[in-house]
């Protein structure tokens, strides 16, 4: 393979570097130096060149906590409480649900996330096998974990054999995925079988990805003494929501080093609160950003949660609190540090794993070099992303998708989407035109 040349941008290093002109080249599936004087060498028989003038390159965005498949139940039960929301209309959907319609839908997902410049999502839910699929199919890098809950022992050790069938399958498959562990909740997972993750994700040095604490009535169900019990927290644990924590739950999570992912715009939607982001960050614990799935939010845009998790948290502290470089960092260096990869830098050994603005779109005048990376937080969106490379490959570029046959994947999501509104209403689903 050709090293790649990414000539003429402004880049930003990492969330605290300066916009600053420099040449990327890349190696197969990392930076192997950046130029800031640009690239000299006068040999390019051995290098494909991309002119990259007028673009400004940047780390691509992690997505902590996602459940991609969930696109099929965008914009049901927009306007209702967390309870009825999850119980009375995901559950019985999910029911409906097969490998055939998961792929199609998480397929439809990384779609919207790579031409919104995600590079990574952490994603929890079933029918694994057919999400690593899709994540391989379309390029993208995950963490992929079978969300696990309990009914009786026949359930729960099928869901443990689904989840160890998907990690020798795909853990470490293509330099892209890495398979976990996914106990929903605390009040969908007793203690004791908490503890048994606990104990099978330290064996495997997996990941563990689990809600806490999302909604206010969960305080009555455990806390975090209980967790702490079971060794959950001494695992690689991500926390995603966190929004009723207090000040002690705070210090635990930093004492144990568990990374948090905000997810603002969900939490706001679900009527569950704005989680204590700076009470956290003044604790040093490792906070990240996260869409959740798209029928709790209902866009799976890394940007409109950063400026959303901004204006909240300006809203529920004070302005002077948030800073640009904190919404940055947690987009991109904290989630590479809460997945142990190379992530969230453009620097010699990080993986080539890119998003390029175009600074030509309206939402990034003025052109200041030095309010660009105000810009991204708080006026560009998803339209001015010009392309994102995963691996050194290109996933999304000018409007395409290099890897994939996009056709195929409209007319067979649509298809598995009434196939289940028709069953769970009983009645037919007219699609739109």
């Amino acid at each position: 393979m050709k090293k790649k040349l990414l000539k003429n941008a402004y880049i930003i290093i990492s969330a605290d570097f300066p916009v600053q002109k420099a040449d990327i080249l890349i190696s197969e599936n990392e930076i192997l130096q950046v130029f800031p004087n640009g690239y000299n060498e006068k040999n390019f028989q051995e290098i494909e060149v991309w002119d990259m003038s007028g673009k400004l390159i940047t780390p691509g965005f992690i997505n902590s906590h996602s459940h991609v498949a969930m696109t099929l139940f965008r914009g049901v039960a927009d306007d209702m409480n967390f309870k009825e929301w999850f119980f009375d209309n995901m559950l019985p959907r999910e029911e409906l649900l097969d490998d055939e319609s998961v792929y199609y839908a998480s397929m439809l997902a990384l779609m919207e996330m790579s031409a919104k410049g995600i590079t990574f999502s952490a994603d929890m839910y079933f029918f694994t096998n057919s999400i690593c699929k899709a994540f391989s199919d379309i390029g993208m890098r995950g963490c992929i974990s079978r969300g696990l809950s309990f009914d009786d022992q026949k359930g729960w050790d099928r869901r443990l054999d689904e989840t160890m069938d998907t990690y020798n399958r795909y853990n470490g498959y293509k330099n892209l995925l890495e398979v976990g562990f996914g106990p929903h909740a605390p009040y969908t997972v007793p203690m004791e079988r908490l503890a048994e993750v606990a104990v099978l994700a330290k064996k495997l040095g997996a990941s563990v990805q689990m809600h806490i604490y999302e909604s206010a009535w969960e305080k009555e169900s455990y806390t975090f003494n209980d967790l702490d019990k079971t060794g959950i927290f001494d695992t690689k644990l991500i926390a995603a929501h966190c929004v009723q924590v207090d000040t002690q739950d705070i210090k635990t999570l930093a004492a144990k080093n568990v990374t948090v992912v905000h997810n603002p715009c969900s939490n706001l939607k679900l009527g569950n609160g704005t989680a204590p982001v700076i009470a956290m960050l003044d604790e040093n614990v490792n906070v990240t950003i996260g869409t959740d799935g798209a029928a709790s939010n209902n866009s799976l845009d890394i940007l409109g949660e950063m400026k959303i998790m901004a204006l909240s948290q300006k809203s529920k502290y004070s302005p002077s609190q948030v800073k640009i470089n904190d919404v940055l960092r947690m987009a991109w260096e904290n989630g590479g540090y809460a997945f142990g990869k190379k992530m969230g830098r453009i620097e010699p050994g990080y993986y080539a794993d890119l998003v390029v603005f175009d600074i030509s779109k309206p939402s990034f005048y003025p052109t200041d070099l030095q309010r660009l990376k105000s810009h991204i937080v708080y006026s560009t969106g998803s339209d001015s992303v010009f392309a994102t490379m995963v691996n050194g490959e290109w996933i999304y570029y000018n409007g395409t998708y290099p890897l994939i046959k996009e056709s195929d994947i409209y007319e067979k999501f649509q298809k598995s989407f009434i196939r289940i509104e028709s069953t769970f209403n009983g009645n037919s689903v007219i699609p739109g035109n």
